[in-house]
């Protein structure tokens, strides 16, 4: 989340001379052709295995109907996250042409504002699985501190603390399952954009919401025993639950910490030496295509 903030920075709508526009404008145009043109043969192809009854369908127990199916996925998941892309382009194109009164030249710098939050909140977590998650004895309170000290002015101002520290989570949440399917194709896109969302994409992400809520309140109330000492979701998650003849041991050997920090680790090696989404090459898709309906 802080990275592609800062990247919305530093990629931002600049101006162009007459020779660096009609390159981008050229670009574009041909992006777009080869793109309606991989459009065309997804439809020919799907009406075409229509008409002849044999649409493909993931089969348990037949490796060739389960390869056609996944071929067929990978190449509409490619598909639609090159047009994603692409809307993204035109869009940045449009802000320095023909939209170019409409755009807000402070845009970048909110999102260079909330990447540096963001930032600060990310080092934040770290920092408090470090000095007072993994030691068994917290070397620390850190945060809990602060929110105790926030209390002390106001309760109000405690409670929204932790709001925003939680909520902060489910909004990387959300965008990691993104990022994750724009970069590896393996599960299907659901941007949310102002007045362009499908209902869909709705739907999946509440359910992702839905499904991170309960793991992202056991790890805040882990993360914040301090400040939620004597509270009935202490209570729960922090006795009850950790104290399962099961499940006990994970939470006792911290292997969810573990994994949490192995994945953050991988992840922000991986996007710092790839930084900016990249659709696949459209040209061999649009080739890859042909030779299949050949």
């Amino acid at each position: 989340l802080p990275l592609d903030s800062i990247m919305a920075f530093v990629n931002r709508p600049r101006h162009m001379d007459a020779v660096e526009f009609a390159e981008v404008k050229m670009g574009l145009q041909q992006r777009v052709n080869e793109l309606v043109e991989i459009g065309e043969l997804l439809k020919v192809e799907r009406e075409t295995k229509k008409a002849e009854g044999s649409t493909p369908s993931y089969s348990l127990f037949d490796s060739s109907k389960r390869n056609e199916f996944r071929e067929e996925q990978k190449a509409h998941k490619e598909f639609k996250a090159a047009v994603y892309l692409m809307e993204k382009d035109v869009e940045d194109y449009n802000a320095v042409s023909a939209n170019y009164e409409k755009y807000n030249p402070l845009t970048p710098y909110i999102s260079l504002l909330i990447g540096f939050f963001s930032f600060l909140i990310s080092l934040a977590w770290l920092i408090q699985i470090c000095i007072y998650i993994f030691p068994d004895q917290p070397i620390h309170p850190f945060l809990n501190s602060f929110f105790m000290w926030f209390d002390g002015w106001f309760p109000l101002f405690g409670v929204l603390s932790v709001a925003i520290f939680t909520m902060y989570l489910l909004f990387c949440a959300i965008k990691g399952c993104f990022k994750f399917g724009l970069r590896f194709m393996l599960i299907d896109l659901h941007p949310m954009r102002v007045g362009r969302t499908y209902m869909s994409s709705f739907m999946f992400n509440i359910a992702l919401v839905l499904l991170c809520s309960l793991p992202v309140v056991q790890f805040a109330t882990t993360a914040f025993a301090d400040y939620a000492r004597f509270t009935n979701i202490r209570q729960i998650y922090g006795i009850q639950v950790e104290n399962l003849n099961f499940f006990g041991w994970f939470w006792t050997n911290n292997v969810f910490i573990y994994a949490f920090l192995s994945f953050f680790a991988l992840t922000t090696f991986y996007l710092i030496c790839k930084p900016k989404d990249k659709s696949g090459d459209s040209a061999e898709l649009r080739d890859r295509l042909k030779n299949r309906g050949a």
